[in-house]
């Protein structure tokens, strides 16, 4: 090649890699071919790549970013992470664990706080039992096993701080994975601190027994065990009289003194739908909707719920909120479980009519479908009983209707998760041997798990009635 087109190439070369073409900023090399007058650039050098910038430290920035005050975290010389605490004049053992809790694996203050002792001021003391990862209530979600079984308890609010793991390991021990956890309870009292603005305002959340439902939800994770969060929804003395404009309305027009919400109530839709977004974005594996129905009691004669006005009844004004409902679980992908009475599971239609619970229309908008056939609610002369608290068969005979209801509504994409009955009331036969009957019965009939209830949270007889599994 020419000497002249050697120095062009090179210099356009040159001018294509970023760098300006001035042939004295390079040492200059000998071209054998051409004259000793002229001398080439020699090619650039390819720049070194740029180290690649460490991955942040997100347990680090996010165990800095909850300290409180007198509080440090850092990595050890293992790279182990390390939180202390410089001890104030006024820090107990005790406060010192309720600031730091979030941090830990620890779940009960009081717990963490025998741990600690009683520091003396002017020291630094070093946090014990640290988390390991970043809790992230979304990605932390646990979905139903790959059967659909999710066999477990009711707890309410208050079930869930002392007693709280002791309940989780009795259910592990057993098997059992699921619990239904009040974050609306029936009386209308939420148990965590909601931000949402009724809630607020009407008092709701005075007094929240659970502190943190993500961490109470993560905790669970531990043991195997699914939370379905349950939102008790048109049932609410509390906001009914603390915020009417949500109340059913008598026919004069104002608030009906039944301490229930209007279930076709915008207001009072928009409240419900506002709890189970936010019940979601802490972390529940499952919403529970109890109490989405309409009131059936006595005394109903002068309350106007404006159905005919809107050329609507019952049913359509319930099945189109769970299918509201139900869009929100679905773009989620967190399942939906619905509470219905015991009756819907029969033929007789004007119950199924005034509740507005249909199996049929509902089974398209929730994974699961919750017959409360508890055998001590059925009227004597059931079945040609006498006592029909002594059958614990009914649970069966309820979960089979309701299938059945299913198959020839040709719907395939809910279950039926019966509630079991977990306490004596008009059941003189009640006990160990008559839950544990009332298991087999709803799995015999086709029920896809089971959740036993007890109103007050105590299931010694469900421990005794489910056998431990066998320890590896």
């Amino acid at each position: 090649m020419h000497a002249r087109s050697t120095l062009l190439l090179a210099l356009v070369a040159s001018a294509c890699a970023g760098q300006a073409p001035v042939a004295s900023q390079a040492p200059a090399v000998r071209n054998p071919h051409a004259s000793q007058a002229f001398a080439v650039a020699a090619p650039p050098q390819a720049p070194s790549e740029a180290a690649p910038e460490p991955a942040p430290d997100t347990l680090l920035l996010w165990a800095q970013a909850h300290l409180p005050r007198g509080g440090k975290a850092e990595r050890n010389s293992d790279g182990a992470l390390v939180v202390t605490h410089d001890v104030g004049p006024k820090d107990t053992g005790y406060t010192i664990a309720k600031a730091y809790l979030p941090l830990t694996e620890t779940y009960l203050a009081a717990e963490l706080g025998k741990t600690l002792g009683n520091p003396k001021p002017g020291t630094t003391i070093t946090i014990p039992n640290l988390v390991t990862k970043v809790p992230n209530p979304d990605t932390d979600r646990l979905p139903w096993p790959d059967d659909k079984s999710m066999r477990g308890i009711f707890l309410t609010g208050p079930d869930a701080t002392v007693r709280w793991e002791d309940t989780l390991r009795h259910m592990q021990e057993r098997g059992m994975n699921a619990v239904i956890l009040d974050g609306k309870a029936y009386m209308g009292e939420v148990t965590y601190p909601s931000k949402v603005k009724v809630a607020i305002d009407t008092g709701a959340t005075k007094g929240a027994p659970i502190a943190d439902m993500s961490r109470t939800i993560r905790f669970a994770h531990k043991y195997g065990v699914r939370v379905s969060v349950r939102v008790a929804c048109f049932h609410d003395p509390l906001a009914a009289e603390k915020a009417p404009d949500l109340s059913v309305r008598g026919s004069w027009g104002g608030p009906y003194p039944i301490g229930w919400l209007d279930p076709a109530g915008d207001l009072s839709q928009q409240y419900i739908e506002d709890l189970v977004k936010e019940v979601i974005d802490l972390g529940a594996d499952e919403i529970n909707l109890d109490y989405v129905r309409y009131p059936v009691q006595n005394g109903l004669g002068n309350a106007e719920f404006h159905l005919k006005d809107h050329n609507r009844n019952q049913k359509d004004v319930i099945t189109a909120f769970a299918h509201r409902i139900h869009a929100i679980t679905l773009a989620k992908h967190v399942p939906l479980s619905l509470d219905i009475f015991g009756v819907t599971t029969q033929d007789y239609q004007p119950d199924i009519d005034n509740l507005g619970q249909e199996i049929e229309r509902l089974g398209s908008e929730a994974e699961a479908l919750m017959p409360m056939v508890y055998p001590s609610h059925y009227g004597h002369g059931y079945m040609g009983w006498a006592e029909p608290g002594s059958h614990p068969e009914i649970v069966g005979i309820g979960t089979r209707q309701a299938t059945a209801k299913l198959a020839r509504a040709h719907i395939t994409t809910a279950v039926i998760r019966p509630w079991l009955q977990a306490f004596m009331w008009n059941s003189p036969g009640y006990g160990p041997k008559y839950l544990a009957q009332e298991t087999v019965e709803a799995t015999n009939a086709g029920g896809t798990g089971w959740i036993m209830w007890n109103p007050g949270g105590s299931y010694s007889d469900a421990w005794a009635a489910i056998p431990a599994l066998p320890k590896k």
